[in-house]
């Protein structure tokens, strides 16, 4: 049996705000930046997408108070993936493709790319995190712009400082 898919963040943001309190929790809206990373445990969302079960561990844990977060495609986040291309290093047919399939994430501008529901318990916090798939394309995407600004030639030679040296890396001694 293949596991259900995962809901779009977009359709079901109003419908997990509802099932939280439907389960007499609280909800303190968060900023996903404020989502610490370390003591941190993450919900298998490709394994078990439904968000009720996420809830229903939470409430069998004593938790009374949810932490929510939703993010909305902002046009800041396009021009950061028009600045990427503009420095990546592209062939030209590469180059036109990225840069339409920037232009068409243009449309999901305002919509949910992002939402996150969490809750600490002894020191440690759970998280469950829902990407739109077109979000996840978008920074695959924005990755590989990054990647391609750093080109590695495998049969290139090492460079050589005015001294005739090879470089040594960014190394600092004391000595």
């Amino acid at each position: 049996m293949a596991p259900a898919s995962k809901p779009n963040p977009q359709i079901v943001r109003d419908d997990i705000l509802k099932a939280i309190r439907k389960e007499g929790l609280s909800v303190y809206f968060v900023e996903p930046e404020m989502w610490p990373n370390d003591r941190s445990v993450w919900w298998d969302t490709n394994k078990v997408p439904d968000y009720e079960q996420f809830l229903l561990a939470a409430k069998s844990m004593g938790v009374r108070m949810m932490l929510f977060f939703d993010q909305e495609l902002s046009e800041t986040t396009i021009a950061d993936a028009e600045d990427a291309l503009e420095l990546a290093v592209l062939e030209p047919e590469e180059f036109r493709e990225y840069a339409r399939r920037i232009a068409d994430f243009r449309s999901y501008i305002g919509f949910t790319s992002r939402l996150g529901v969490g809750f600490a318990s002894e020191g440690i916090f759970y998280w469950y995190d829902l990407e739109a798939p077109w979000y996840e394309e978008l920074l695959a995407m924005m990755e590989d712009l990054h990647i391609s600004d750093f080109p590695f030639d495998p049969n290139a030679e090492p460079e050589e400082d005015e001294g005739g040296e090879p470089p040594r890396g960014n190394f600092y001694s004391n000595n």
